[in-house]
């Protein structure tokens, strides 16, 4: 039998905005080799406005006294990265006769939306590539990032279909 814990987790649900993703502004992207210890917006343009320099080894810039390398990096041919932010959950309001409310509120919906399982995302930007920086030197290509990256075309690869001979 399972438990409550595991009950939750088959109950926990993401609803993408379909609407969102239609025309979402370009962003600028930087993936910085730290941690923030913080999930909440900011205005990340008053603190990091990056002095980015071309020098031999690729991009160089500076955060907080230690010296960065980057590079550019491009999102896969046929795919788009999406910036996405949890938005908060819509209630629908409905103006009814009071004799009809009390009807309502007995009545379950088959498919209530659960306050602490349902989560509700959106897109607010959209890119095309971005910058990935390591401290010191550019992250090599052994770095995970370059490993996701690849996945969709190992994924096609591995999922076409093969000629009989």
């Amino acid at each position: 039998m399972e438990n409550s814990y595991e009950e939750t987790i088959d109950k926990r649900r993401v609803h993408l905005r379909p609407d969102t993703l239609r025309d979402p502004a370009p962003a600028s992207l930087h993936l910085l080799p730290c941690e923030v210890p913080v999930n909440r917006p900011t205005p990340v343009g008053r603190f990091f406005t990056p002095a980015i320099r071309l020098g031999s080894d690729g991009l160089e810039a500076s955060f907080r006294g230690r010296s960065l390398r980057g590079e550019e990096v491009a999102v896969p041919p046929g795919f788009v990265g999406y910036v996405m932010t949890e938005e908060k959950a819509e209630v629908l309001v409905v103006k009814q006769d009071d004799h009809e409310r009390e009807e309502q509120e007995l009545e379950e919906p088959p498919e209530a939306l659960e306050r602490d399982c349902d989560r509700f995302m959106g897109a607010t930007a959209s890119f095309s590539s971005f910058t990935v920086w390591g401290l010191e030197s550019i992250p090599g290509p052994d770095a995970k990032l370059r490993g996701a990256l690849s996945w969709p075309s190992l994924a096609a690869a591995i999922h076409a279909q093969v000629p009989e001979d």
